[in-house]
């Protein structure tokens, strides 16, 4: 059975990241795409081969907008430090944790948890109850383990001074 044609695209892929090149039959559209997208933001302009004279010579005057886009818009945020609205506690990675044992009346308890993701891709978390360390102290020791990304307590609590807490 023969294989069915895939639909080509009007548009070819390029080698320059933010780059594209815009190939339209029957229409005399042809040249260069630039696009950035910034904090939401996008920006973008076409570069036409009969106006530059050229392919090459469009292909130059995009590479050189481009680079200047780039250095004009602000870096590139990434969602690992980033506050967002649902954070409660003010520390980006920390959130407290309300438990509730229902074998006992009013029986509930509080933590700070600090939670990551590691290098490998995987979730972490590690919890301070409010009752072993107190509010203050496990807040510190769920901040110092969210910003050294450590799950192991008896380290956080190296790093942070064991002589500070009394349990």
């Amino acid at each position: 059975m023969p294989e069915p044609k895939r639909k080509e695209s009007n548009r070819s892929e390029t080698k320059y990241k933010g780059i594209t090149r815009i190939d339209y039959e029957g229409i005399s559209t042809q040249g260069w795409m630039v696009r950035l997208t910034r904090q939401g933001e996008r920006q973008q302009q076409f570069f036409n081969d009969r106006q530059y004279g050229g392919k090459t010579k469009s292909l130059q005057a995009a590479r050189a907008c481009y680079s200047k886009l780039v250095k004009a818009a602000p870096k590139v945020q990434t969602a690992k430090g980033r506050k967002t609205h649902r954070n409660t506690t003010g520390k980006v990675g920390v959130h407290e944790v309300r438990n509730v044992d229902s074998r006992w009346k009013n029986a509930e308890s509080f933590a700070f948890c600090a939670s990551w993701v590691d290098s490998k891709g995987k979730r972490r978390k590690v919890s301070f109850a409010w009752n072993r360390y107190g509010k203050k102290h496990a807040w510190n020791l769920a901040c110092l383990a969210r910003e050294h990304e450590i799950n192991d307590r008896e380290r956080v609590i190296e790093l942070y001074g064991p002589k500070k807490i009394k349990r």
